[in-house]
């Protein structure tokens, strides 16, 4: 255990220090610049930045969601928001070493469900949640899971609340749904 937290400071040093000469490098020789101080030129330095890390941001999406279905698993009620929007993006998908869906499990959904009442009252996070079922609606629809028992059953309550759940969105903010 001791040779492994040795070995991840290791990297994680060897990952700043990369990180450092990065910005270093793309901020070189900026304050020498006429522009520079202006909200402008300072914009889209800070965007070069951006995309040159941005690589890192998008490996980690499928990690946040597993880590957000598990945190679920074994928080339910209590899961904050975070975890509980990348839970609604994982709805649909196998998640475990046993490919375990938590649309395979109806207490699980009604839940889940419920939680996502919970955070009706702020429009915000309430799309967000939203937006992750209906993502795992249109994701069970497309892969063409085998509809039969509490799976089909499990479907169609999560279609049915988005249905009802789409009333308490902004109007600008109801997406079409394609899933039902």
């Amino acid at each position: 255990m001791a040779i492994s937290a040795v070995l991840w400071t290791i990297e994680m040093a060897a990952a700043l220090e990369k990180l450092q000469a990065r910005l270093q490098e793309t901020l070189a020789g900026r304050p020498r610049q006429l522009a520079w101080g202006h909200p402008q030129a300072m914009s889209q330095s800070l965007e070069r930045v951006r995309i040159a890390l941005r690589g890192r941001r998008g490996m980690d999406r499928e990690q946040r969601i597993a880590r957000g279905v598990m945190a679920f698993r074994i928080q339910g009620e209590r899961t904050d928001f975070v975890a509980l929007k990348y839970a609604c993006h994982g709805l649909s998908q196998p998640m475990d070493w046993e490919s375990r869906r938590l649309l395979d499990d109806r207490e699980q959904v009604e839940r889940l469900l419920r939680r996502v009442l919970d955070f009706a009252a702020d429009p915000r996070r309430f799309a967000a949640c939203y937006r992750g079922l209906l993502a795992s609606c249109q994701q069970a629809r497309a892969a063409g899971f085998p509809l039969d028992g509490p799976l089909t059953a499990n479907l169609r309550r999560l279609e049915h609340f988005l249905h009802q759940a789409q009333a308490r969105l902004p109007g600008a903010a109801r997406p079409a749904l394609p899933c039902a």
